[in-house]
């Protein structure tokens, strides 16, 4: 029994990662700005939302160069874009609105946040 909790605990640490320095942040690939970045955003929700077609975009925020990570997954570089929308629910209503973050990088969506990031607001500034 107790191997299996040494093992449990080797497991759960070589999946953590390590948060990146201020020298990593400097010096790490983020891509290219996203020029076409509404396009990129309004492709992604079109391929994710059960329907797209209904969904209705309040604001597109212009891109800022970005990192998002943990300790528990991996380190994404790009730019993020916060989008607030309005997406309707299984019954076929408006849910209300709410910002997502979308990160992009070289031309794709690489991680897509619903309002918070490990208890922080991704887009404060424009939510709601």
């Amino acid at each position: 029994m107790r191997w299996m909790v040494g093992i449990f605990a080797l497991t759960l640490m070589a999946g953590c990662a390590t948060l990146p320095t201020p020298t990593d942040v400097d010096n790490a690939d983020y891509g290219p700005f996203p020029e076409n970045y509404e396009q990129i955003v309004r492709d992604y929700y079109q391929q994710e939302l059960r329907d797209p077609d209904a969904t209705r975009y309040k604001q597109i925020d212009e891109p800022v160069r970005y990192w998002l990570g943990n300790e528990l997954d991996d380190v994404y570089y790009g730019y993020l874009v916060c989008v607030t929308l309005n997406t309707k629910n299984l019954f076929g209503g408006y849910k209300g609105y709410q910002t997502d973050g979308l990160m992009i990088h070289d031309g794709e969506v690489v991680k897509h946040v619903e309002g918070e990031w490990w208890g922080k607001e991704i887009c404060p500034a424009t939510a709601k």
